[in-house]
């Protein structure tokens, strides 16, 4: 079944039970049920010269010239419409995906404002740091504080984008964010531990990657008509060979930037996920990469898909929302904590009961106060996800079972109506209606007969 957006509601009572189909059979009755391409001139045009081709009234049948561009006026004629007034097509879209996110907020709203004032409280601790610290940072040309509070600033912006797909019900795509907000964490973390050399290093990695693409580009702007790129071969190469002399051959890398914390060789990720002790989060970062690349694994499963539903997911869906938020809050609440710890080793070099002092103690407390008050965010907010999370899993549990019952039931064959069959399984009409309607649209059920409260002899075609 091919998913495009979610399923409109209805009453479907079906009368038999299919295993999935197989993709091929999906494919047919896509295409079989489109007829957006086909433009009544076209059809009339393609059919006359059909026609005409087996009748033999033209000269070797249909010629593809000829096909062709009956092919672009057709799509001329279709497009012009959707090009002088591209909102009024994309109109119905836009009800459905608003009517989506309304239902999504009714169940998951809770936890995702919750979520979402960690990250506004995130924000506001990067802003009062940055504040804070800042004149004195520039003053000493501390470059450490600038990478420091510039990752925060990334890892809050990404935490946003998390929240967005969210939101709209693309937990996938959050996940895959996830993904870029934990490497931030590892890497604002590494360099937090480390000293002014390793910071000089990460910031020369700039250099690196700009030479790469340097590289790439030489290759390809005369074929994609850009301009001549900056440097000469020369000039790169001289820069290469500058920053191999300085920093070694490991600097070339990724992450060789952390070489010196590894014997000198650039590290894996993994291995900087190790020295800060977030390896456990590798299995996450693993499925969250299937949203990421092209292998199979990313295509065969889908976090936003139920256990049991084998489906094409081009489209939103309210599962699987849990992981990514957590994640993503636990990253942005430690990356937050390494700022919060800027402030406190920043001001704690003085104990004198003067007034200086006691701004410090001041700005201390409240550097505690914000790191407990995120921390109380984010246990309430991953709490609040978990219970949507385990109360949905139930709900989709009761139903496959009703599904079961009541397929049991007609597929004996005796015509009934949907009040009959509510009766008989001892279920509300609305719960098996929905049921039924979830059943359907995920392809478990075929959808030949449908009743509508009517009798048995009255049938409405889907």
């Amino acid at each position: 079944m091919f998913v495009a957006h979610p399923p409109a509601a209805g009453i479907l009572l079906v009368l038999s039970i299919l295993r999935p189909m197989p993709l091929a059979s999906r494919q047919a009755e896509v295409v079989a049920d489109n007829d957006r391409y086909w433009p009544q001139a076209f059809a009339n045009e393609l059919i006359s010269e059909l026609i005409a081709a087996a009748e033999g009234d033209s000269d070797g049948g249909l010629e593809f010239a000829t096909l062709e561009e009956m092919c672009r006026r057709a799509a001329v004629e279709e497009t012009a419409d959707l090009i002088a007034d591209p909102r009024r097509a994309l109109s119905e879209q836009a009800g459905q995906r608003a009517a989506f996110e309304t239902r999504l907020d009714a169940r998951w709203g809770r936890g995702l404002d919750l979520a979402e004032l960690v990250v506004w409280e995130a924000c506001e601790a990067g802003r009062w740091v940055d504040d804070l610290l800042r004149s004195a940072a520039v003053a000493r040309q501390d470059q450490k504080f600038e990478v420091l509070i510039r990752l925060h600033g990334k890892a809050v912006m990404t935490a946003r984008e998390v929240l967005i797909l969210l939101r709209s019900g693309y937990s996938s795509g959050a996940f895959a964010r996830w993904r870029t907000l934990h490497e931030l964490q590892v890497v604002l973390m590494v360099l937090d531990d480390g000293d002014e050399e390793l910071i000089r290093r990460y910031l020369a990695h700039e250099v690196v990657e700009s030479l790469k693409a340097q590289r790439e580009y030489e290759e390809a702007w005369e074929t994609l008509g850009h301009e001549p790129p900056d440097w000469t071969v020369a000039e790169r190469e001289q820069m290469r060979a500058e920053l191999v002399d300085e920093f070694g051959r490991a600097i070339w890398q990724d992450y060789g930037w952390a070489a010196p914390l590894f014997d000198n060789k650039a590290p894996k990720f993994w291995q900087l996920e190790q020295s800060v002790e977030l390896e456990p989060m590798r299995g996450y970062y693993r499925l969250s990469s299937l949203g990421v690349h092209a292998n199979a694994k990313g295509i065969l499963w889908n976090i936003q898909s139920f256990a049991d539903f084998d489906a094409v997911w081009a489209g939103p869906s309210n599962a699987g929302l849990v992981d990514p938020a957590q994640c993503s809050l636990i990253a942005l609440a430690g990356a937050t904590d390494i700022l919060m710890a800027q402030v406190i080793g920043e001001l704690s070099d003085s104990d004198e009961l003067s007034d200086a002092s006691a701004k410090r103690i001041l700005d201390q407390s409240l550097a505690l106060v914000r790191h407990r008050v995120i921390q109380l965010l984010v246990d309430h907010a991953i709490q609040a996800l978990v219970e949507v999370d385990a109360q949905q899993e139930t709900e989709e549990e009761a139903r496959a079972e009703l599904v079961s019952r009541a397929a049991a039931v007609l597929q004996e064959g005796a015509p009934m109506t949907a009040e009959d069959l509510s009766t008989e399984l001892e279920v509300d009409p609305d719960a098996l209606a929905d049921a039924l309607d979830a059943a359907a649209a995920r392809g478990e059920l075929r959808q030949e007969v449908l009743y509508r409260g009517e009798t048995a002899g009255s049938t409405t075609e889907d």
